[in-house]
């Protein structure tokens, strides 16, 4: 158990160095930093085999237009190549950094794979060519994006990659490629031309950066063996697992399960099985509904089911007269059928009710045992043993049909005392719910099955107002989340977005150190506050872009004309920015002084005459910083409300109630190459929103809660009680670590009813064998 934690805790460890980054570089940085230059090179080096090779064809060429499409193409690849790489690089970071995010949410890749839309012949070209294109790269390097795609999954939290392409996959690379040529405002097919004549070039090479980057994430101990092996899913599981329940001779049939019980019980019982009497057929006109043609004469003064409807009723003379103890009719703790059973009742009974009573009986020993069910709504539903004893007995489709009403009502009545908290007391308003719909039953229930209908509707809309009540609850704790998740998404685009502008820059360790720890600070709380679209966004982006170029060596006058303009508008932003940082007077001065001398050295660079040697500057990787950051927890935490929370949003409310139901594995956690015992990913893949959990404390005590609500953007969980209070969240692979050290355990949520046959089945049979 602990070696299977401790594998857990060491693959989920690079997905949280990510998340709790800072200023400090991840295995992910260095895949950005590795596959942009490296991509970079590679498409330049293939761009001029590409030149090359067509400058005998243009010679070979007939015809004008041919002609003319061929020089088209040389002259983007001779005069623009550093122009097209450029642009490439650039559009590729984007892209890689949009992937990493997985910004479309946890919205399957292939969602929408079955929509149809008309393109344009050109876009219909473009797009054939740059599929082309990412299938070569595909078919050139199958060995190495097995190990990439892995890898990459791992460090985003998409395991299986089903949430988007691998950042570095073939398909981002064919994408960049195809913006960077449109950017050069070149005829459509001169652009098509290269990129055909790049398919015979750019695989190999690419194959090469792919090579280097897995290397590099073994020696970072990402994945440094990679299992192979084929998964059953869970559905397919599941799927199986109800198949091999069925009972012998394909679907159970109305009457057939009881027949079935019947037999199992006289083997049980070392004698021939007793003939099975017949199931009473549909109601004719007039008869009571859901009774057969004899049932109407059963309930008269008299036969046993009479009697029994006297007890129900609480009338302890008709207890006196059999015999039986009248003080535990009314503890629904005690199995009043087992009594029953022993009395002088039972001796008038035929062979067929005595059996039912038998049946019932343990399927009531299996309910009062039930360990989810609290002992005080486990009192309310063991008054009803008489009123099921009777309906079991006037209808035997009781124990086949699993929408008869009386079991759905036991099934529903399990299901909503899971959540109740002895703490809320018998005052409560579901505790009185339950209580007055027994003692309904009790009192006016004689042989009109009906009337379990009515008390099952009544509690359903009982639940559905109090769920509704819960979900007006929940929706601040729900806001509290993504206001968390939105800074901590903010905090990541400013990272990538930093080390995206210094890839291939060498910058001074001052401006480094400014750009990690505060910059990146000013372009998280913007991102959070107006988004990535917003001028402000933009403007910050742009100045940091301009300060990494007006510290990088001018070569020529041009270069140092363009610095001398830039610098009043630059200082002046770089001044704006630092009084949004809220920076003390001395760091302020500190950085402008730094900031002087990094713009000598630059001018001075390029001022020096060939051949001297200059001494390189300072460059420093960045350390981790302080930068406050919200993350998700791997322990139960509670959820703290945020000031801008606003109460009412009936949009979420509808959410809540009405949402679909959401399983782990919707967002991307695939526990293939985790090593955890099967029952830990049972129970991890059978969560959904509406389950119940049970975990335990600090103080040992175990503690229950529903899952209310998933984030769809970064899988959170969160988990209230059973009004919606008392929230608390956990991450993913929290939640997943403590499912399988045994600290959390997710409560059965197969209907009481089910549950109980199934046992008794079990029982039976393991004592006929």
């Amino acid at each position: 158990m602990d070696t299977a934690r401790n594998n857990v805790t060491q693959i989920s460890q690079f997905s949280r160095d990510r998340r709790n980054s800072g200023g400090g570089r991840t295995p992910l940085d260095d895949c950005r930093e590795m596959s942009a230059l490296g991509l970079k090179n590679a498409l330049g080096e293939s761009l001029e085999q590409v030149k090359l090779q067509l400058l005998p064809m243009v010679e070979k060429t007939m015809g004008a237009e041919m002609y003319h499409l061929y020089m088209d193409a040389l002259d983007l690849l001779r005069d623009r190549r550093d122009e097209i790489e450029t642009a490439f690089s650039k559009d590729f970071l984007q892209r890689f950094n949009r992937e990493c995010r997985r910004e479309a949410g946890r919205v399957r890749k292939d969602s929408n794979a079955l929509e149809l839309s008309l393109m344009a012949p050109d876009d219909l070209e473009e797009s054939l060519a740059s599929g082309n294109l990412a299938n070569a790269i595909h078919n050139a390097c199958v060995e190495e994006l097995f190990g990439l795609d892995k890898r990459i999954g791992m460090l985003i939290n998409d395991p299986d990659l089903q949430y988007g392409d691998n950042p570095l996959g073939p398909e981002v690379i064919a994408a960049a490629l195809m913006s960077a040529l449109e950017s050069m405002d070149v005829p459509m097919k001169s652009r098509l031309l290269v990129v055909t004549q790049l398919n015979k070039h750019l695989p190999e090479r690419v194959k090469n950066v792919y090579r280097d980057i897995n290397q590099q994430l073994v020696n970072k101990n990402v994945l440094p063996t990679i299992r192979v092996g084929l998964r059953r899913s869970a559905q397919t599981a599941s799927s199986e697992g109800q198949a091999s329940a069925a009972a012998p001779g394909g679907e159970v049939k109305s009457g057939d399960l009881f027949a079935l019980l019947q037999q199992l019980m006289g083997l049980g019982a070392g004698v021939a099985a007793m003939p099975v009497a017949p199931i009473p057929g549909p109601p004719m006109p007039g008869e009571p509904a859901g009774l057969g043609r004899q049932a109407a004469a059963a309930v008269q003064p008299g036969t046993f089911i009479y009697t029994l409807s006297q007890l129900q009723r609480g009338q302890m003379e008709a207890a006196a007269q059999a015999g039986l103890d009248a003080a535990i009719f009314g503890n629904g703790q005690i199995n009043v059928l087992r009594n029953l059973r022993n009395s002088d009742m039972a001796s008038a009974m035929s062979s067929l009710d005595a059996m039912t009573l038998d049946i019932v009986a343990m399927v009531f020993d299996y309910i009062l045992d039930d360990k989810r069910i609290p002992d005080a709504i486990k009192a309310l539903i063991g008054r009803l043993q008489i009123p099921v004893l009777k309906v079991a007995m006037l209808d035997k489709a009781f124990f086949s049909q699993k929408n008869h009403p009386a079991r759905k009502l036991l099934d529903v009545l399990a299901e909503a005392a899971i959540g109740w908290d002895a703490d809320e007391g018998h005052d409560s308003g579901l505790y009185r719910k339950i209580e007055e719909l027994v003692e309904n039953i009790l009192e006016r229930f004689e042989d009109r099955i009906e009337l379990f209908s009515e008390a099952l509707d009544e509690l359903k809309a009982f639940l559905a107002v109090e769920r509704r009540t819960a979900a007006r609850a929940v929706v601040t704790s729900v806001q509290a989340i993504k206001a968390r998740e939105q800074a901590d998404i903010g905090r990541l685009v400013a990272h990538d977005e930093v080390q995206s502008a210094l890839v291939g820059n060498l910058v001074p360790a001052v401006i480094n150190g400014f750009l990690t720890e505060h910059w990146q600070y000013m372009l998280a709380d913007i991102h959070q506050k107006v988004g990535s679209e917003s001028p402000t966004w933009k403007g910050a982006v742009e100045t940091m872009s301009d300060l990494i170029w007006s510290v990088a060596p001018k070569t020529n006058a041009d270069e140092r004309k363009r610095l001398v303009g830039m610098l009043p508008g630059l200082l002046k932003r770089l001044d704006e920015g630092i009084t949004y940082l809220g920076m003390t007077k001395e760091e302020r001065d500190g950085f402008f002084a730094s900031l002087v001398k990094c713009h000598a050295e630059a001018v001075k660079a390029g001022l020096l005459d060939e051949g001297e040697v200059i001494p390189p500057m300072a460059v420093a990787m960045p350390e981790d910083t302080d930068i406050p950051v919200l993350t998700e927890s791997t322990e139960f935490e509670p959820v703290k409300p945020v000031a801008e929370a606003v109460t009412e949003a009936p949009e979420l409310v509808e959410e809540l109630v009405a949402g679909e139901d959401i399983t782990i594995a919707e967002f991307g956690w695939d526990t293939g190459d985790l090593d955890i015992p099967l029952d830990a990913e049972t129970e991890l893949n059978r969560l959904k929103r509406g389950s119940w959990i049970e975990y335990a404390q600090e103080d040992g005590s175990n503690v229950r809660a529903k899952l209310s609500w998933v984030s769809p953007l970064k899988g959170i969980y969160l988990f209230t009680n059973r009004l919606g209070q008392r929230a608390i969240s956990i991450s993913a692979e929290g939640l997943l670590s403590k499912l399988n050290s045994g600290e959390a355990r997710v409560l059965n949520d197969v209907p009481l009813m089910d549950r109980a046959v199934d046992s008794l089945m079990e029982r039976l049979q393991r004592n006929a064998a």
